[in-house]
């Protein structure tokens, strides 16, 4: 060797120089919890929060939390007998470009179909009256026109988020994502029930909805139903999901296929059931 090891060679004051910055640097974002690794854990923290569904009865119930699932679509996953199980939840996301500025469900964000089903902060919903949104504990028809509101428990005077359809495409990939949450409280959140079977939709039209109960969801400016992507399937933070969309998907018989069957869940026990 030319040097001993105590020989200095090269630019060694600017690397040592660049490594005490980047060390500073690494300290001060520590101490302010602004590293990824703290910005993921908070993520998961403040959306994978469980929030217990209250025990409604029979039928769903206004001003009352609410999942809707999917439930006719595998989940990718299968259960300790290691028989496929079944069920997707409509779900808040935060992408992982969105995890540097925010911790939390914000205007924008996008829905997604997961199969995480307990129920939690991100696939929980109010069910709100569209009529009068002050009403609570009244029964929902079919046929009622409701909104979805998404809850931010981690900021209590955050603005309220709905649950918005964007009829109008978006360029790039957004345009297979127009279910997000909105600040914007306009026609294009109203939603409403009916029964699944085409016999019973002109008699079902005005009687409660139960809870649990396989139905189908349209929103009521497009007049398309809720649908699962079932070939949109993307990578994010809490694992695989499922895009969502509006798309009448229907078969040579009139009937509505798995895609578009979701059940309003608002019950403990008959979430237990499932």
């Amino acid at each position: 060797m030319t040097y001993n090891n105590s020989v200095l060679i090269g630019n060694w004051s600017e690397e040592r120089l660049k490594n005490e910055y980047e060390l500073k640097i690494f300290l001060r974002k520590r101490d302010r919890r602004e590293l990824l690794l703290q910005r993921s854990r908070n993520l998961f923290s403040n959306l994978l929060k469980e929030r217990p569904l209250k025990l409604s009865g029979t039928f769903v119930l206004f001003g009352y939390n609410v999942q809707l699932v999917a439930s006719d679509i595998p989940a990718r996953s299968k259960d300790a007998s290691g028989n496929p199980k079944y069920g997707l939840a409509l779900s808040s996301l935060v992408t992982d470009r969105q995890v540097d500025y925010m911790q939390n469900i914000n205007d924008g964000c996008l829905t997604t179909l997961s199969p995480i089903t307990t129920p939690c902060c991100r696939n929980t919903f109010v069910i709100l009256s569209a009529a009068l949104e002050s009403l609570y504990g009244e029964k929902m028809n079919y046929g009622d026109e409701f909104l979805l509101r998404a809850e931010n428990y981690g900021d209590p005077e955050a603005p309220s988020l709905y649950v918005r359809y964007t009829p109008e495409g978006i360029p790039g990939p957004a345009d297979r994502m127009p279910i997000r949450l909105s600040t914007f409280k306009d026609s294009n959140c109203r939603w409403t029930t009916m029964p699944l079977l085409p016999r019973d939709r002109l008699e079902g039209l005005g009687s409660p909805v139960k809870t649990g109960v396989r139905l189908i969801v349209k929103n009521c400016v497009a007049d398309k139903s809720l649908c699962v992507m079932n070939q949109n399937w993307m990578q994010t933070f809490f694992g695989p999901e499922c895009g969502v969309t509006c798309r009448n998907y229907i078969d040579i018989h009139g009937r509505y296929t798995a895609e578009n069957i979701f059940s309003l869940v608002s019950d403990v026990e008959t979430k237990k059931q499932e």
